[in-house]
C-alpha cells in the first residue's frame, strides 16, 4: 500500500488519522519510506500471536516511529489531541513522556532492526492487556453529547467516571515500555557478543552466519533458542582464545619450502596476519617517502607482499563431530576467588560443540590444521563454516564413523596427526576398518571421547591398542586430552 501524501485519500481509509503524530515525525522523508518497516511490524505482531493479538496499522505505524526517531523530534510531533482516537493518544503521550521510554529511545532511534524490536515487544505486551478500539468505543458512547460541544476541554485523564480505565491504560503501558525496555537491551547486548565472537572465530568483519540465525525474528519466535546460540559461540571463542594459548609457539617454524619456483620459504601474502612476516626487501618502501609508503599500502591492500612462509612440524588434521547431540552441554568447574585456608570453585555448562570448535580453530589458526566436520557425512570447512555450523546445529542426525576413516586413509599423510572428537559413534563397517587399518595411519589418530559415546566399537578397540583414545567426561578431561595429543606432534 502506497501514500502518496499524509492528507490523501488513502491515508485516510489506512486509519492514519488515528496516529498520535502530526506528519513532521517523518521530517523530510516520505511516508513511504516507513511503510515497509511499519507493515513488517504489524505483521510480525500477529505472527507471533497467531492473530490473537491484531494491531491496527496506525498503531503499528505510530509505535515503530516513536522508537525510530529521536526523541526531540518524537515529543514535538505528538498531537495536542486526537478526537478520532483519543485512548490511543493517551497512551502514547504517557509513553513518551516516561524516563523508561526515555532511556530506550536512546538504545533504539535510526536503528531499524531495533526499533522493530521494541515496537513490537511493545504492541505485544500492551494489546494483550488493553483493548484500544473497544475503550475507544466506550469512551465516545459515554462522552459522546461533550466530545460535540466542548472537546476542546476534554482530555481523558480528567474524567471520572474514566479514571478506572485511565489507570489501567497507564498500568499496561508501564508494563509494555519495561518490557520493550528488556527486550531490547538484551538483544542488542547478545547481537554484539555474537558479531565479536564470530569475528574473533572466523576472521574480522565476518558476517558468516545466517541472518535468521541471530535475528529479531529469531528472538521474539524463539528466545531460549536465540540465548543457546549466543551461548555456544561465546563459549567457543572462550576456548577458542584458551587453545590458542596453549599451543606452544615452538611447535611453529620457518618452513623451507619452494613456493612459485620463488626463494626457499617466501610466500604471497594472503592475510594481513603476516604482516610481522614481510620480507626486508618490500621493507625499504617506507624509506621512499609518500610514494613508496602509498605503494606499500596499495600492495596490502592487494595481498600482494611477499612474505615468509611458516608452518608446522607435525600438520594436524582435526575432525569434529557436528551432530545435535554435540550442542548439549557438559560441566566446567572453574576456580573462584578462596579465602585465606580455603579454596572454591563453581560450575559451568560448556556446550561440547564450543570447545571443540575452538580448538579446531585456534590449531587452524597457529598450526594451520585442515578441519573437518561430520556427522553422516564428513566435510572439509574453513572457519565461516564452523561458525555457520555453531549457529545452526540442531538436535537431529546421527553419526558414522566411516566417511572419517575413508577420509583419513585417502589423505594417507603419515607425517600428519588425525584428532576425531566425538560424543556419539558407530561401528565401523569392516571393509572399510581393514582399509584403514593397512594404511598404517591407525597410530597417528587420536580420539577424544566425550560422554555418551562408548568405547566398545570395533575402530576404537583399535585405536585403544596404541593408547591413542582419551576420555572427556567434562571440561577438565578435555584439555587434559587435549594437552596429552598435543604432545604427541
Amino acid at each position: 500500500m502506497t501514500f502518496l501524501t499524509p492528507n490523501s485519500d488513502a491515508f485516510f481509509k489506512s486509519g492514519l488519522a488515528k496516529s498520535a503524530f502530526r506528519e513532521t515525525i517523518y521530517e523530510s522523508l516520505p511516508l513511504d519510506f516507513y511503510l515497509p518497516s511499519v507493515s513488517e511490524t504489524q505483521k510480525l505482531v500477529m505472527q507471533l500471536e497467531r492473530k490473537r493479538v491484531i494491531p491496527k496499522f496506525y498503531q503499528a505505524h505510530d509505535a515503530f516511529l516513536m522508537f525510530y526517531k529521536h526523541y526531540p523530534l518524537v515529543l514535538s510531533s505528538i498531537k495536542k489531541q486526537n478526537k478520532a482516537a483519543p485512548i490511543w493518544h493517551h497512551i502514547v503521550s504517557n509513553t513518551i513522556k516516561s524516563e523508561k521510554f526515555y532511556d530506550l529511545n536512546k538504545i533504539t532511534s535510526n536503528s531499524s532492526e531495533l526499533s522493530l524490536l521494541a515496537a513490537i515487544r511493545f504492541l505485544r505486551h500492551l494489546l494483550r492487556q488493553v483493548d484500544v478500539e473497544e475503550y475507544q468505543k466506550q469512551y465516545k458512547q459515554l462522552f459522546q453529547t461533550q466530545l460535540q460541544q466542548q472537546y476542546k476541554q476534554q482530555t481523558l485523564a480528567g474524567q471520572p467516571a474514566l479514571q478506572q480505565v485511565v489507570d489501567v491504560l497507564d498500568k499496561a503501558t508501564e508494563s509494555a515500555i519495561q518490557d520493550a525496555l528488556s527486550a531490547v537491551q538484551e538483544f542488542k547486548e547478545s547481537k554484539e557478543l555474537a558479531d565479536e565472537a564470530t569475528n574473533m572465530l572466523a576472521g574480522s568483519g565476518c558476517r558468516c552466519y545466517s541472518k535468521e540465525a541471530l535475528s529479531v525474528w529469531r528472538f521474539l519466535e524463539k528466545p531460549d533458542e536465540f540465548r543457546k546460540r549466543v551461548n555456544i559461540v561465546r563459549y567457543a571463542r572462550l576456548f577458542f582464545s584458551k587453545f590458542l594459548t596453549a599451543v606452544p609457539t615452538s611447535m611453529i617454524h620457518q618452513q623451507a619450502t619452494s613456493i612459485y619456483g620463488g626463494v626457499n620459504g617466501i610466500t604471497r601474502m594472503f592475510s594481513e596476519k603476516q604482516l610481522s612476516d614481510i620480507l626486508p626487501s618490500e621493507l625499504v618502501l617506507t624509506q621512499l617517502g609518500h610514494v613508496g609508503r602509498a605503494l606499500l599500502a596499495l600492495k596490502v591492500l592487494q595481498k600482494q607482499l611477499t612474505v615468509y612462509q611458516r608452518a608446522v612440524a607435525v600438520k594436524p588434521v582435526i575432525f569434529v563431530d557436528k551432530s545435535g547431540s554435540m550442542a548439549e552441554a557438559f560441566e566446567w568447574s572453574k576456580p573462584t576467588a578462596s579465602t585465606a585456608n580455603t579454596a572454591s570453585t563453581e560450575k559451568e555448562w560448556v556446550p561440547k560443540i564450543s570447545i571443540a570448535s575452538g580448538l579446531a580453530l585456534a590449531l587452524h589458526r597457529k598450526l594451520g590444521a585442515d578441519v573437518y566436520l561430520f556427522d553422516t557425512e564428513v566435510e572439509k570447512v574453513n572457519p565461516s563454516r564452523v561458525v555457520e555450523t555453531l549457529l545452526k546445529i540442531e538436535a537431529d542426525g546421527g553419526t558414522n564413523i566411516d566417511p572419517v576413516l575413508e577420509e583419513i586413509t585417502r589423505i594417507g599423510k603419515k607425517d600428519y596427526i588425525y584428532l576425531i572428537i566425538s560424543d556419539g559413534i558407530t561401528e565401523a563397517n569392516a571393509e572399510t576398518l581393514k582399509m584403514f587399518k593397512e594404511s598404517d595411519l591407525v597410530s597417528r589418530t587420536k580420539l577424544i571421547l566425550i560422554p555418551p559415546a562408548l568405547d566398545y566399537y570395533n575402530w576404537v578397540k583399535l585405536l585403544k591398542q596404541y593408547n591413542n583414545v582419551q576420555y572427556a567426561s567434562d571440561v577438565l578431561a578435555f584439555t587434559t586430552a587435549v594437552r596429552k595429543a598435543l604432545d604427541s606432534m
